[in-house]
């Protein structure tokens, strides 16, 4: 085990680190920052929970120059909520490191007000890919005098359709100066290696094996719910449970409202987090959840993404993840820093079993079914959190207006029996929640019914589907399961939108740019109507051609009838 002490760094951040509580550092920390430092290249890996950002945003802060006018280091991140925890991280690291400033710039925030910022000077940017290459391209970002550019997250970027827009900017580094290349990733997929290869130098490879992720440390176990019975068996987990901070992901952003929505309804205090939220609004249910007033957490993936919560005791898959990898991100929420942490699974039916089973296999642990409750042990259940809620009234003392109420009622000639009964019968309402009978509930599945969205840029500007896709989800972000087909023509491109996003993408997508091309937006009714229009020219050019036909067999059957007369006219 290695100790912060024992690290080259300077006493400002040692402070820091042990007023953060931080006594020993982990696996990638201890193994990545004396090669960072050292001034090589390096290719980590490594699992959500495990200190990534410590161990290259440590090294970023001790070697920037304080009060310089452009940035010493670059550091790019997927997600709008991964940018701004990266920032808060390492404004906590270099808080006695007097002149380092960060700056953080992503899309869906003015950029008037980044602008202001970056020309006041910085040390460190952390920002989303298309928000850098906007500023690169205005020319309000300048990499002069940047040693280090740090890819956090990669797999997740190339994942996004940022692959272009992170080797432009890769590319932009100054050649005339030897800088840096970090490089971070839960897995090393192709696409990862062939950036190596082209943007660093002998690279330090820093892996940390399987057998020391972080979801090892967390009980996991999965239950079987009947069809449409799923939030029923949710809400008796969170019951059974009772956990102090609890995380549910959901694939859809739809989902995680209406989940929310369900849960309030019933009196369950939860909170939802999503991609269309605005970023303060964000930031306030990120401290409603974190003081614990909402205990519950529902949310996507993506806006999970950057959540830095060690006191998550429970994690819930109300949904089965559509990455194998992302199970284990969300595994990662919880069981932190030693603690404990149990992780959940909801499945209903055989494909939902099989994609399980397909879990289980990729992260080769064991993930334990348990059964749900049944009607009996929950009664049970509620039965005993009553008595000891009761127990504990009773230890905290009786004030003088309850006795007054008491002896009121006993001087009624009341038994004192039948006013705890009663009182029992007011407040006890010993109900079950129904998981056993199978009846039809209000189905989530969202419908893709799409608006077909016309953009102003094309082959002609360089235009690849993948540029759309990133620059929607930068600007608006909405995830790339609302985008449908693209359709890339010569001078503008057509791409379909789930309904409910349009007006979002609408407005956040106006004057932004895509592969410095300034964009414009509109509702498309064109396509329909070409496509409409060229279904009844061929209909109308079949009908012809049928026409045609007829009076040509027509013509023929004529001409026959008349060879036969003839020919019988001659006989005789």
């Amino acid at each position: 085990m290695t100790t912060f002490n024992e690290l080259n760094i300077s006493s400002e951040v040692k402070r820091a680190v042990e007023e953060m509580g931080y006594e020993n550092a982990t696996d990638i920390q201890a193994r990545a920052i004396p090669c960072i430092l050292e001034g090589k290249d390096v290719l980590g890996r490594s699992n959500t929970g495990t200190g990534k950002t410590a161990a290259f945003g440590i090294p970023a802060i001790e070697m920037v120059n304080p009060g310089c006018k452009y940035p010493n280091a670059l550091i790019i991140c997927p997600t709008r909520e991964l940018v701004t925890q990266v920032a808060t991280e390492l404004r906590k690291f270099s808080k006695y490191k007097e002149g380092i400033k960060i700056v953080p710039i992503y899309g869906g925030q003015p950029i008037e007000r980044q602008i202001q910022l970056l020309k006041r000077g910085c040390g460190i940017v952390v920002g989303t890919p298309g928000r850098i290459m906007d500023h690169l391209n205005r020319r309000t970002l300048k990499l002069v005098d940047t040693n280090m550019v740090i890819l956090d997250e990669a797999d997740e970027m190339l994942n996004m359709g940022f692959k272009e827009d992170i080797e432009e900017i890769l590319s932009m580094m100054p050649e005339d100066k030897e800088h840096q290349t970090i490089l971070f990733s839960a897995t090393w997929p192709q696409d990862i290696l062939k950036i190596t290869e082209q943007f660093q130098k002998d690279p330090i490879r820093v892996e940390i094996k399987s057998a020391q992720r972080t979801i090892d440390t967390v009980e996991q176990v999965y239950y079987e719910a009947p069809r449409g019975k799923k939030t029923n068996a949710l809400r008796v987990l969170l019951n059974h449970y009772d956990p102090e901070l609890c995380m549910i992901f959901c694939n859809t952003k739809k989902m995680v409202d209406e989940l929310n929505d369900e849960l309030n309804n019933h009196g369950i205090k939860s909170i939802s987090l999503h991609g269309d939220m605005k970023q303060e609004f964000r930031s306030r249910v990120m401290e409603q959840f974190r003081s614990g007033n909402f205990p519950i957490l529902i949310a996507t993936d993506v806006a999970a993404r950057g959540i830095d919560v060690d006191d998550i005791d429970l994690v819930i898959n109300y949904d089965i993840p559509q990455d194998n990898e992302y199970y284990i991100h969300r595994v990662g929420r919880t069981g932190r820093a030693g603690r404990k942490g149990v992780a959940i699974t909801l499945i209903s039916g055989n494909k939902q079993r099989k994609a399980l089973r397909d879990i289980i296999h990729y992260t080769k642990t064991n993930i334990v079914r348990h059964a749900l409750p049944t009607s009996a042990q929950m009664m049970e259940a509620n039965r005993n959190a009553f008595l000891a809620k009761v127990k504990e009234a009773c230890d905290e003392g009786v004030t003088e207006e309850s006795m007054e109420i008491a002896n009121e009622l006993m001087a009624d000639g009341i038994a004192l029996e039948n006013i705890i009964s009663a009182l029992i019968s007011m407040t006890y309402k010993n109900e079950v929640i129904d998981i056993e009978e199978e009846e039809k509930v209000k189905n989530y599945a969202s419908e893709f019914d799409a608006i077909t969205l016309k953009f102003n840029v094309g082959r002609a500007h360089g235009i690849k589907p993948g540029n759309i896709v990133a620059a929607i989800s930068e600007e608006s972000g909405i995830s790339s399961k609302a985008i449908g087909h693209i359709d890339v023509r010569k001078e503008f491109s057509l791409v379909d939108i789930a309904a409910e996003k349009v007006d979002l993408v609408l407005t956040s997508m106006q004057r932004s740019r895509i592969r410095k091309q300034e964009v414009m937006v509109e509702i498309d009714s064109a396509p329909k109507r070409k496509r409409n229009r060229r279904k009844e020219d061929k209909k109308s050019n079949e009908d012809k051609k049928n026409t045609r036909n007829h009076s040509r067999r027509k013509a023929d059957e004529s001409i026959r009838k008349n060879r036969k007369k003839d020919k019988k006219g001659s006989r005789r």
